[in-house]
């Protein structure tokens, strides 16, 4: 690392910051520069402070992002900084230029009152150096041939301007437990602008919504989107009786496509899943990421540290003893809506 300084992003350096990302590779001739720029131009929570580079000769050679945001969970709402745009110039690499930047976000996290840290990884080992530990129990996808699709007479596309307020509504009432527990750990949108990044940054700007007519309101809500090729769910929202509508948004938004599966997010709604047997759906659920060989692998997994164990108790009341982490967000009930990625 000699003669590589380790400082924070000063706000005229975006454009800099930016062509130093634009060396991510992307599939589809997409340029990483203007994929990271929405998270800089769209994020409500963006500020030049949150990122932390390396310079060397005057010029940005690596970077590490802090995202943040807050989380639900026991019923409180935690304060938690993800980590994003982690990236460092070849020429760069194998110094250990990235390991200090992220040292760094983590201190400053850790100064700014942050409970806990999320990131979404491949390199697991690489980042368990660093207190994170992988917390997803895998991914599903939903196997549903054409023939066995339900009806979907009740299922339309989203309508921003009569709709938006029926997705709030929904949301809130499927985060905060409809026909079951609250969801812990996911993502917290208590304002205008957390929704307003919500559908902008929802790990693509490609989605379709769809809604499920229920007379006045709607039952059901899902959001989908195409990731080269493959159909993701983002996330979904239903009323306590809503499992039949959002097993129809899933038929609607397979429909007049190629595809014979999609992945689902990990957040468990066994109505749902009764439902689709029924139709004549098939759920795989596979291992987590380190657990499965590289050629069946997923893209990447979530990872969860805690930033302060003695605080994050308090918070929850809980004693400060043992894995604090894993009795306040136990990984069979870690839930994460990909909507809310960074």
């Amino acid at each position: 690392m000699a003669g590589t300084r380790l400082r924070v992003l000063r706000a005229d350096e975006i454009e800099a910051l930016l062509d130093l990302l634009d060396g991510w590779p992307f599939p589809d001739d997409q340029r990483g520069g203007e994929f990271f720029r929405r998270y800089v131009e769209l994020d409500p929570a963006f500020e030049a402070r949150n990122v932390w580079v390396a310079e060397r000769a005057g010029e940005l050679v690596s970077c590490v992002q802090i995202f943040p945001r807050r989380v639900r969970i026991g019923g409180e709402v935690l304060t938690m900084g993800g980590i994003g745009s982690v990236f460092t110039r070849p020429d760069a690499r194998r110094r250990g230029v990235a390991g200090a930047l992220l040292e760094r976000a983590i201190e400053a996290m850790g100064e700014r009152g942050m409970l806990l840290s999320y990131l979404l990884a491949e390199r697991l080992r690489w980042y368990g150096q660093y207190g994170y530990r992988p917390w997803s129990r895998g991914w599903r996808t939903l196997h549903w041939p054409d023939g066995a699709r339900a009806e979907a007479a009740n299922a339309r596309q989203y309508d921003a301007e009569r709709d938006r307020g029926e997705v709030e509504r929904l949301w809130r009432v499927y985060a905060e437990g409809a026909g079951g527990a609250p969801l812990d750990g996911i993502v917290d949108r208590g304002s205008p602008e957390d929704w307003r990044g919500s559908y902008q940054l929802a790990g693509t700007p490609e989605e379709d919504i769809w809604m499920a007519d229920g007379g006045v309101d709607a039952t059901a809500y899902l959001r989908v989107a195409d990731f080269n090729g493959l159909l993701r769910v983002l996330e979904w929202g239903r009323e306590g009786d809503g499992a039949p509508a959002l097993c129809e948004l899933l038929a609607a938004a397979m429909s007049g496509r190629t595809v014979e599966s999609i992945r689902l997010p990990l957040i468990r709604d066994e109505a749902l899943e009764r439902l689709l047997a029924v139709a004549g759906a098939r759920i795989d659920t596979r291992p987590a990421w380190d657990e499965v060989p590289p050629d069946a692998r997923p893209p990447a997994t979530w990872m969860v540290r805690s930033l302060d164990d003695e605080a994050l108790a308090v918070r929850l009341e809980m004693v400060s003893e043992g894995d604090v982490l894993a009795r306040c967000l136990p990984p069979e009930r870690f839930a994460f809506w990909e909507a809310d990625r960074f």
